[in-house]
């Protein structure tokens, strides 16, 4: 059922209180949190005298209890919506489901994301009573909910608590993906909020939270990292460049031949007809190696070792796999067994028209070519002619890496 007006005007104040500008410092003034409106305004209230105060579902539906709304403060309602929210925009209930969270094991999972975002609640001046901390557990601060997870299921049963969670208690399945009796099932007439929104919802707060923490100077440890897993979500790049070298190399691979070098395997059926066998040429691999002072070494190791892998992997010979070292020019060239094999010399500028054409000019003309780079150097306008050229892109996290032409996939390896 939803709210009375009377009720919904007592939960608009407190949406309000907590997105208004503080005119002056202290416990009651407005909390200015302008980044938490667009999600604040797509909540959806329900009335329901079976929760103590409020909880909230995997929908965005909010249970709050009439009775407890009437008689909180603003501040108090203001406090739990932003908990519900933060539990709501960290995706909390999808997180328990994947760590297998279930009846027995709620309450420790909800004392884990309290843990987590407890430290963005007393950012805001909203760290209400109840929540867990990490100090209350003596663990570490600014861990993941999953952390904070499973080092309370290893404490003592009485500093962890039981586990098993009481009929209608925690914050919800908005929390642990566990559904009370009391929330209404999807498709109900008050409305949901599907997944496509609620992710469009968790970008556009991600936004206005950053505009919001670079304007005061502030970051705050776990809801930054929420952002920034929102706005530049972190893949393993291992696995994305080995993939496409392997996929540079398949497709190189199909590039078959006819040739009267080699008997075709169906002669026997033309006797009298001399007929060309088809011949599958070992793909010729060139890496194209960054030495300037400015490459990250760390990383460098790394990509090669990721790149000499897949090529193993795929029976790629030694004698097929050239290195040429370059800055502002290419330094050396050689054959190598393996990439790390090959000496590196430089620490100049970096050109990178300069390795590609160089690349380019081998013969027998390479078939892929990878670039290993910190990305910061002139490209030539297209890539050397029968090549496929992969650039990947060295830097540490936080590092903005530079665009990088067309013609290249392009794979940030990052550390």
């Amino acid at each position: 059922m939803r709210l009375s007006p009377s009720h919904a005007d007592r939960l608009a104040a407190a949406k309000l209180w907590l997105i208004s500008t503080a005119g002056a410092a202290g416990p009651e003034s407005p909390r200015n949190l302008p980044y938490l409106a667009h999600a604040l305004y797509a909540l959806i209230p329900v009335e329901s005298a079976e929760v103590p105060a409020i909880t909230c579902d995997e929908h965005w539906r909010i249970y709050v209890n009439p009775g407890w709304l009437e008689t909180a403060p603003v501040r108090a309602i203001g406090t739990e919506l932003v908990h519900l929210l933060w539990h709501l925009l960290h995706e909390h209930a999808d997180r328990a489901r994947d760590m297998r969270v279930d009846a027995t094991t709620a309450v420790h999972w909800k004392r884990g994301c309290d843990a987590a975002i407890v430290g963005t609640l007393h950012e805001s001046g909203l760290a209400g009573g109840g929540l867990t901390s990490p100090a209350d557990l003596e663990l570490p601060p600014g861990l993941s909910a999953e952390q904070y997870y499973a080092m309370i299921s290893q404490l003592p049963a009485g500093m962890a608590g039981d586990g098993a969670l009481p009929p209608d208690a925690g914050c919800g399945s908005g929390c642990d993906g566990i559904p009370r009796a009391h929330e209404l099932p999807p498709g109900m007439d008050v409305g949901e909020i599907a997944s496509a929104d609620a992710r469009q919802i968790r970008r556009l707060v991600a936004i206005a939270y950053r505009e919001h923490v670079t304007s005061r100077g502030e970051t705050p440890g776990d809801a930054w990292r929420w952002t920034q897993d929102i706005l530049e979500p972190r893949i393993a790049w291992q696995p994305l460049l080995g993939s496409a070298v392997r996929r540079a190399v398949a497709w190189t691979n199909g590039n078959t031949h006819y040739t009267f070098s080699r008997r075709s395997r169906r002669q026997s059926a033309l006797p009298d007809v001399v007929l060309p066998g088809m011949r599958r040429p070992v793909p010729n691999v060139a890496f194209v190696v960054d030495t300037s002072g400015s490459v990250d070494d760390v990383l460098l190791g790394r990509a090669l070792g990721e790149v000499d892998g897949a090529l193993n992997g795929l029976g790629v010979s030694g004698s097929s796999v050239t290195v040429l070292a370059c800055d502002a020019a290419v330094q050396a060239v050689a054959k190598v067994r393996t990439a790390r094999d090959a000496k590196l010399a430089g620490g100049g500028g970096t050109d990178m028209r300069a390795g590609l054409s160089a690349a380019g000019d081998l013969r027998p003309r390479p078939d892929v070519i990878v670039v290993f780079t910190d990305g910061y150097t002139p490209w030539p306008a297209a890539a050397p002619p029968g090549a496929a050229v992969i650039a990947a892109l060295l830097g540490r996290d936080g590092y903005t890496m530079p665009p990088t032409p067309n013609w290249a996939r392009r794979i940030e390896c990052r550390l």
